[in-house]
């Protein structure tokens, strides 16, 4: 398993989701830049470090023996970069390589650079043995984009634990009668990355003083959104920086929010589904495939905040509408996206290729 970063974010996590729940079927081994954040799944023996995010001789050299010297048969690349490395490592080794695609965001570059990277993906793709789509909207994506294709493609939903379902929260008064509470709270869990869109929560979030905005992750744009909420003079958006126990944050959440520009299939909205919250999402890649419009909760377009603003409003003021939604969510992840139909999917694949040595 190769991944060219070790933030906390879907490549990664799936990576280690896989290599924890078959490693009484396969040897599991991992390649990753040098953090803390996965440090419990790996030791002396079953992993090599590589650089973040960028080509390095040195790891491809270090890469081919580590391969050799651990007779390993099957390298799967999650992500672009960790595929750019596996594909020129492949290259000097004739191994099965697994392509696992983690979101394609085309349109969110420019011209030259989608020109290059199209190039590049439909000559080097030939490489691939197999390639995975974690989800059906990025497949079709891939196809409208002209990516490559060939006979060895899956569809692999991501999948996440399977939780209990969040209670119902009842505000009484001192007469034991329901309150009609309209300040909910809304959460979003990502990393602090131009992709996860975040000055779009701050901005709806400027519209809707009554409702309160909670904001787990970290990342390189975390003091631009620090001075963006100062500049605005924000005060229902709170920045809770990274946390382990993101349930326990999930279950006292109201709604899940997801603004982002692109996804793959994101683990983040799928654990928020996993409780029972409903999610408002923009209509992106990835996010399409979690959520049913109108049943599980509301899906918006990037350049009409108005519209997920009036979805907020609508579910703050209905608790009914926000329990009967979060059921639906609920029951969707159980039916597509649960951790246990991912492991099966993989292991098949991995025997099926093994067989084909």
């Amino acid at each position: 398993m190769i991944s060219s970063t070790a933030d906390i974010g879907g490549g990664p996590k799936q990576m280690f989701t896989l290599g924890e729940n078959l490693n009484s079927c396969f040897n599991v081994f991992y390649a990753l830049p040098k953090k803390n954040s996965y440090s419990n799944f790996l030791n002396l023996g079953n992993h090599i470090e590589i650089s973040e995010r960028k080509i390095n001789p040195k790891d491809i050299l270090n890469l081919i023996k580590f391969i050799s010297i651990n007779k390993i048969d099957i390298i799967h690349a999650h992500g672009k970069g960790a595929g750019v490395l596996s594909r020129i490592t492949n290259l000097f080794l004739y191994k099965k390589l697994v392509y696992t695609f983690h979101g394609i965001h085309i349109e969110c570059h420019s011209y030259l650079s989608n020109f290059i990277y199209l190039i590049y993906e439909n000559f080097f793709g030939r490489i691939d043995n197999h390639r995975i789509f974690v989800a059906e909207s990025e497949k079709l994506y891939a196809k409208k984009s002209k990516i490559f294709f060939s006979n060895n493609v899956s569809v692999i939903n991501n999948g996440v634990e399977n939780k209990f379902i969040k209670e119902k929260k009842t505000f009484l008064n001192k007469h034991n009668k329901l309150k009609n509470i309209p300040k909910i709270n809304i959460i979003s869990v990502c990393r602090f990355v131009k992709q996860k869109n975040i000055k779009d929560i701050i901005n709806i979030a400027k519209e809707i003083p009554e409702v309160d905005f909670q904001i787990i992750g970290y990342g390189r744009l975390w003091k631009d959104i620090e001075e963006r909420i100062v500049n605005l003079a924000i005060k229902n958006v709170k920045l809770i920086g990274m946390k382990k126990n993101v349930f326990e944050y999930l279950y006292y959440a109201d709604v899940y929010l997801s603004t982002s520009l692109y996804e793959g299939l994101p683990l983040s909205i799928l654990e928020a589904m996993s409780v029972g919250l409903p999610v408002i999402a923009s209509n992106v890649v990835g996010n399409i495939d979690t959520v049913e419009n109108g049943i599980s909760g509301y899906l918006y377009d990037l350049k009409d905040l108005s519209i997920a603003v009036k979805y907020i409003k609508k579910l703050a003021k209905d608790e009914e509408l926000r329990y009967s939604m979060g059921y639906n969510s609920f029951k969707r992840q159980r039916k597509f996206f649960s951790k246990e139909k991912m492991i099966l999917k993989y292991e098949n694949l991995y025997k099926r290729i093994y067989q084909e040595i």
